[in-house]
């Protein structure tokens, strides 16, 4: 990756309720929750106050956010939902040198309220250390709604004091999760228009795109195995998979969802059946997607064409999170492996 490519360092998700949220997570997926809780104050002009924590999702950061008094933050969690996945955040080296940069591109970043700029992107954030409320300082931008395709997509940066830099301070081993864990593989961008919203990510982000345009066929989506496209968010292994319908159609997922939105994450599991026993001793009847019942006698659906196999959390068990679990299928067909494949073999 080049010197100041944006790199995904984590994804907000609203959370009426970011400690059952955290648990659930830790209970089902084994994923821990760092120590670190912080926030923005109430009187916060944009959002009103907020309380924050991070969930290590085996590689990959979660930023679960809980709104904490009634203003535009408890709205906006009452638009989206619990659990709603709802900014894909990039992190650069050189704020200002984005910034520039970005606008020679004729591309005029905006604030977190959708607003040009003010004091140069300052967001003043506490974190709580030992009890105590301690300053914390970063700096954020936001690709234009309407050229981001529909998706909050955050470029920052933070002060020594930032949070990020407390949480990776606090990591100990009692709060890594293990490597042995399920592992968060990718993010499933909507899209009316594929190619459109594969040049946000490739033209103004700069970031790589594989040729592979397959995926798994998940059938409540109404989308066929075309219609995909991958996007190397970070250097950690970690994909945006954008999918679209065929030209000319509109399944009932773009009409239920806003082009853009963030609509589910991908969580790789070694044996599927084994987990699906695991979450039915816990309770949890896994689904095909939204409601749908796996097929009868199953415990997984099967893709004809790649053999990866997959199963979703009921939305009434995962607070709101679209969580899709899989395994992947045989090398020779598996969308994954040869999506990995392809990427490891691209500069031979």
């Amino acid at each position: 990756m080049h010197f100041n490519q944006p790199s995904l360092e984590h994804m907000a998700v609203w959370a009426e309720d970011l400690d059952k949220t955290g648990a659930f997570l830790h209970e089902t997926l084994g994923w821990r929750t760092n120590p670190l809780i912080f926030g923005v104050a109430d009187d916060n002009p944009t959002f009103g106050g907020m309380k924050l924590s991070f969930v290590d999702a085996n590689g990959m950061w979660l930023e679960l956010v809980q709104p904490t008094n009634e203003g535009p933050g408890m709205e906006f969690l009452r638009e989206k939902g619990n659990g709603g996945i709802v900014e894909l955040d990039f992190m650069v080296e050189d704020f200002d040198r984005n910034f520039t940069d970005m606008k020679a591109r004729g591309i005029d970043l905006i604030g977190m309220d959708g607003k040009p700029m003010v004091n140069g992107g300052l967001l003043k954030e506490w974190v709580l250390i030992d009890g105590k409320k301690v300053d914390a300082d970063e700096r954020l931008s936001y690709l234009p709604f309407d050229l981001a395709r529909g998706t909050s997509i955050e470029l920052a940066w933070e002060y020594p004091n930032g949070a990020m830099y407390v949480r990776d301070e606090m990591i100990a081993p009692d709060n890594i999760t293990p490597a042995s864990a399920p592992r968060l593989d990718h993010v499933v961008v909507l899209s009316a228009d594929l190619e459109a919203t594969a040049k946000v990510y490739t033209d103004i982000l700069r970031l790589p795109r594989l040729p592979l345009q397959e995926g798994i066929n998940r059938a409540w989506m109404g989308l066929g195995k075309g219609g995909h496209t991958w996007i190397e968010a970070n250097e950690k292994g970690f994909w945006i998979e954008i999918v679209a319908p065929a030209a000319g159609s509109t399944p009932e997922v773009l009409k239920k969802n806003a082009d853009g939105t963030l609509l589910e994450i991908g969580v790789e599991v070694p044996d599927i059946e084994a987990f699906h026993d695991r979450m039915k001793a816990q309770g949890i009847t896994l689904t095909a997607g939204d409601a749908t019942r796996l097929p009868a006698g199953t415990k997984a659906v099967t893709d004809a064409v790649s053999g990866d196999r997959y199963a979703y959390f009921p939305l009434d068990r995962s607070y709101g999170m679209r969580i899709m679990v899989f395994q992947r299928g045989p090398a020779a067909s598996s969308v994954f492996h040869r999506r990995d494949k392809a990427w490891k073999s691209r500069g031979s």
